[in-house]
């Protein structure tokens, strides 16, 4: 019961995280989308021209740095070697073309429901 408690804990502090990001200025369509933030940064790093979406996200660099330190303050950091480079970005890639055309715009619209976009 304690572990369902604490999946349910975050996935409701991830929701109210979505809505606080669109509060405080985020697109109303974008919560918390990281197919959209990976999409952003990618054309801010230059790998595509869409001036739209062409945005470094503060809040993928929160999120990998969180991860950084909670994992050297728990002391699980281990670096790992990876098999299977081309599977690996094919599903990758796959995965992202999914959650871009398939995922992000139901999602997208549903935490443009209480900005009332």
């Amino acid at each position: 019961m304690k572990r369902h408690l604490l999946i349910i804990m975050s996935g409701l502090s991830i929701g109210a995280l979505a809505v606080i990001l669109v509060l405080m200025g985020n697109p109303g369509n974008y919560g918390v989308c990281i197919a959209c933030m990976l999409r952003d940064i990618s054309g801010a790093l230059g790998l595509h021209r869409a001036a739209v979406v062409q945005y470094l996200r503060p809040e993928i660099i929160g999120m990998g740095l969180g991860a950084f330190v909670a994992a050297i303050a728990t002391k699980e950091f281990r670096t790992t070697g990876g098999s299977s480079p081309i599977l690996r970005f094919s599903l990758g890639f796959v995965g992202m073309i999914g959650m871009l055309v398939f995922l992000a715009v139901p999602l997208e619209q549903y935490f443009a429901l209480p900005v009332g976009i």
